[in-house]
């Protein structure tokens, strides 16, 4: 720091105003920032590459729409072009529920790639979500996308350690530290106004991806089925959490630049701990996740479903359970022979055998989230040393594209399916008078098509509770730790 620059603190500090030493530190340290060329080169190419991202996030996104709505359309005219067939018939030749794109997906992708973005609805059976983007990408894929997600989660505070690593061990070695603490400057305030320097820089460097993810989000919200403001209230948290992330690196950069002896130990410092954080503590988070809350292979959970589906009779006429339903049933309508029923038993069986299989499933794949929700919390825990771990569930979750997110459309999927079976059961119980019945058109438009309606930003913050917590306390940590190395600096 030359005098020049140090004359204006010195001056505000002996008039102990120290307002105006933070203001005077944060201008200088803001000057310096714009001064350094290869910063600002690169801070330019990080916000190119942000919107980049944005750009193709938006392209990619509309590709997916369309042909997503092209395929609810053709599904949608081979179910109501049907011939005329037995209800139950049509509900085993099924429909499709496509998932609705997330609009902030274009910004985070999360995990819909790997958990596929349509389900198969037919009799009796609760399928898994179908057509896995991941499958067809290669090793690509599995290596992961250019998203502003993973640029902000990973490359942004790589900036953010270049620009404040040298902030007091710099200063340090060209003796303008020394100098500052000589004049009366408080070591609490140099820290403020390099930390309103650096967050400054932060918010400079988070504003132009923000307000690209605002503009296509205004453009690209389908206003009949979402609420904008809702996805304006998502895309606010979303900024508030990345930007909470990057300060806690801010924070931390400033706290080692003052304890380390030098520049170089600061840099390396700082990179050992970004290193870290960015791929040795996922890496390491997710196996521990997935040792103590294991789930089963798709063939271990697909044999516990038919294991408990095989104790419902299904279409056995000669199963204990059917026997005892059909007996319960003449009994109840005074009956002696299935013939003298007002109502056709075959749909009353039917539906019974649903609603026995509606239990199974509901128990499994409920068992198979909370394993997923148990993970989730793990992988959070750590959060508040390696915020890595704590932001990526909070972007996924206000992104709509998390494990919560796909659990929820995945359950609206399934009582589509259920309301499917409910009505081709009823018309077969009220209408049906032989094994020979058929229906016609009109029941298969009668039957309306899947209508999924997203959940609001508050299903986002129920189900982020935990990583919220563990964000703030990373940032609270890192301020804390800034400030007790801020308050053992000494003018000699």
């Amino acid at each position: 720091m030359s005098d020049l620059a140090l004359a204006p603190i010195a001056a505000t500090a002996s008039a102990k105003s120290h307002w105006r030493v933070m203001r005077a530190v944060a201008a200088k340290e803001w000057l310096e920032l714009a001064r350094d060329r290869r910063l600002v080169a690169l801070c330019a190419l990080i916000v190119a590459l942000m919107l980049g991202a944005l750009a193709f996030g938006y392209a990619e996104n509309a590709r997916i729409l369309r042909e997503r709505d092209a395929a609810r359309k053709a599904d949608r005219e081979l179910w109501v072009g049907q011939s005329a067939k037995n209800p139950h018939a049509a509900a085993h030749f099924g429909q499709y529920a496509f998932k609705p794109l997330s609009p902030l997906a274009l910004a985070d992708p999360g995990v819909d790639a790997y958990v596929g973005s349509a389900v198969w609805l037919e009799a009796h059976k609760q399928n898994e979500t179908q057509f896995k983007q991941a499958r067809d990408g290669g090793v690509g894929a599995r290596l992961g996308s250019l998203s502003l997600a993973f640029i902000l989660q990973t490359i942004a505070p790589l900036i953010v350690i270049l620009m404040g690593f040298a902030s007091f061990s710099g200063e340090r070695e060209s003796g303008a530290l020394k100098q500052l603490l000589s004049v009366g400057a408080r070591p609490r305030d140099i820290l403020a106004g390099k930390a309103l320097a650096l967050i400054g820089a932060i918010f400079a460097l988070l504003a132009p991806a923000f307000i690209g993810a605002a503009l296509a989000l205004f453009f690209f919200v389908d206003r009949e089925r979402l609420s904008l403001a809702d996805q304006f209230i998502r895309l606010c948290a979303l900024g508030a959490g990345y930007a909470i992330y990057l300060a806690g690196f801010a924070f931390l950069a400033l706290g080692v630049s003052a304890l380390a002896k030098n520049s170089r130990a600061a840099l390396v410092t700082l990179l050992a701990f970004w290193l870290a954080n960015s791929f040795l503590a996922p890496r390491l988070a997710t196996d521990a996740a997935r040792a103590f809350a294991p789930t089963p292979t798709w063939l271990e959970f697909r044999a516990g479903v038919i294991q408990d589906k095989s104790k419902t009779f299904g279409h056995d006429e000669s199963h204990p359970g059917f026997i005892a339903f059909r007996d319960e049933t003449l009994k109840k309508y005074g009956v002696t022979r299935i013939e003298d029923l007002p109502v056709n038993f075959r749909g009353l069986a039917l539906r019974k055998d649903d609603e026995a299989g509606y239990a199974i499933f509901d128990r499994h794949f409920g068992l198979l989230q909370s394993a997923f929700d148990r993970q989730d919390a793990l992988r959070a825990a750590p959060g508040f040393l390696f915020p890595l771990l704590a932001l990526r569930p909070i972007s996924m979750a206000f992104a709509g594209v998390d494990s919560r997110s796909q659990f929820d459309f995945a359950t609206a999927a399934e009582a589509h399916r259920r309301d499917i079976q409910n009505q081709v059961s009823d018309n077969i119980i009220h209408f049906a008078r032989d094994n020979h019945y058929v229906a016609g058109p009109e029941l298969w438009r009668k039957i309306g098509s899947f209508a999924y309606q997203a959940p609001g930003a508050i299903f986002a913050f129920a189900h982020s509770a935990l990583p919220i917590a563990a964000l703030l306390g990373w940032l609270v940590i890192a301020v804390v730790f800034a400030a007790f190395a801020a308050r053992r600096l000494r003018p000699v």
